[in-house]
């Protein structure tokens, strides 16, 4: 399948990039990034076009799926463009800015036939999977209580557009994504309304809303979830941030951390109290499982319905919190 590169100056377009070059079953035939020595950097070891814009890109290379490195702001006339041509996405998070932003790219979407998926990374990695298979086996029930927190680092030279109400989707919305995420897809459960509140204690006057937001979500089947996001990691820190999430279920419990130190610790009426060993990451065969999916005209296991929800619950959120905590429906 042929892909195209839109964009690698943001995200975590290094590791969807080098996925796409390790798909045995995918071939980049084309880029995009003004930049010159971003564009030189990755494409140094490898023979790929580069094209001057989408529109070259699409008409001359005829690319079958795009993977995007854009700001938070241009990424809805890009999949706009990509869904006229007919083109599938694989988008990095976050996804758009706005409830108008997100009913475009529906629209977009559903017009067109595509289909988009979402590189939550955090999905293939070891001790996410451990957790779910624990989930899987019946070890903690029914869940009830989630609770997952999404830390950060913002760095010495933190992007731009971070500070940038009018470009930057928010705190909350760009860090606990993957979390929110990782709800629904544990619970099988959509969310139906959640309540939200931030604050901004540490990078005041630097053009931040909040740097804390604390999000509590109702779900359709009667659980409840607590995600939060800060930019109050310490520069000392062993990685980016330090996550937690903690399950309770009708018939057991889960605690996780991840990335500073990986452990899952189960608790579990059926299985006792065990501490599963973490298979490895499975990030790195992301594309080449995505363009299986797309060759048998289905869905990648990140589907559009996912990438689509995600995004709507964390823009509620954050409208939430900028109205000091109002309890909103999610639609």
């Amino acid at each position: 399948m042929k892909i195209g590169i839109m964009g690698m100056h943001y995200g975590h377009i290094s590791g969807m990039f080098h996925s796409a070059v390790s798909a045995p079953n995918g071939e980049i035939v084309g880029i995009v990034e003004s930049d010159d020595a971003l564009c030189k950097k990755y494409t140094a070891d490898h023979n790929i076009t580069r094209f001057a814009t989408l529109e070259q890109m699409l008409e001359k290379a005829k690319p079958d799926l795009i993977i995007e490195g854009l700001e938070h702001h241009e990424k809805t006339p890009v999949i706009e463009t990509c869904a006229a041509a007919g083109v599938h996405m694989l988008l990095d998070k976050p996804l758009c800015r706005t409830t108008e932003e997100l009913q475009r790219i529906k629209t977009a979407v559903a017009k067109n036939n595509i289909k988009l998926s979402t590189f939550f990374t955090s999905r293939h990695y070891g001790a996410f999977i451990a957790l779910r298979q624990a989930i899987q086996n019946g070890d903690l029930g029914d869940l009830i209580s989630l609770i997952t927190t999404h830390p950060h680092k913002l760095g010495a030279n933190p992007p731009a557009l971070y500070f940038n109400a009018d470009k930057y989707v928010g705190t909350f919305h760009d860090l606990a994504g993957h979390g929110v995420d990782q709800i629904r897809w544990l619970t099988g459960a959509e969310y139906t309304g959640v309540h939200a509140l931030g604050t901004l204690k540490k990078h005041i006057d630097t053009g931040l809303t909040f740097d804390h937001v604390q999000a509590s979500f109702q779900l359709d089947n009667g659980a409840l979830a607590t995600a939060t996001a800060d930019w109050l990691t310490p520069n000392d820190a062993r990685s980016f941030g330090d996550t937690r999430f903690i399950i309770m279920g009708t018939e057991g419990s889960a605690h996780l951390r991840a990335y500073a130190d990986d452990h899952v610790l189960i608790v579990s009426n059926k299985s006792g109290t065990y501490e599963p060993k973490l298979p490895p990451s499975t990030n790195h065969t992301f594309v080449e499982n995505m363009i299986d999916a797309l060759a048998r005209g289905e869905e990648n296991s990140i589907s559009t319905d996912d990438t689509l929800a995600v995004a709507n619950a964390c823009i509620t959120a954050e409208e939430s919190a900028r109205e000091g905590g109002k309890f909103l429906s999610i639609r």
